[in-house]
């Protein structure tokens, strides 16, 4: 399935799958939001598939916005599927959400 996203009730919604090739257009997409917005959230939990290296781009995404004193919330969900490639970063604030 294509990546899709979708905005509703201050939210950004992706669904299909997210790999390599998309990274660099997702990382500017949310990047320009984040420059729009107070605080900006983002749900994963509608994603079929995630790479490693897309959950480094939402990891960096927090980091960035962290140290310009934004905020940023990355949300799985209940998706068991797409949490490998966090958990292989560590990386809990998606773990928790």
């Amino acid at each position: 399935m294509a990546l899709s996203i979708n905005y509703q009730d201050s939210t950004y919604f992706l669904s299909g799958r997210l790999y390599t090739n998309q990274v660099f257009q997702i990382r500017a997409f949310f990047q320009s939001k984040a420059t729009q917005e107070e605080q900006l959230s983002i749900d994963l939990g509608g994603l079929d598939d995630v790479d490693l290296s897309a959950a480094l781009m939402f990891k960096q995404l927090r980091d960035e916005a962290i140290q310009e004193n934004r905020q940023i919330k990355i949300c799985a969900g209940s998706n068991e599927k797409i949490l490998g490639p966090f958990r292989m970063l560590q990386d809990q604030y998606v773990l928790a959400a």
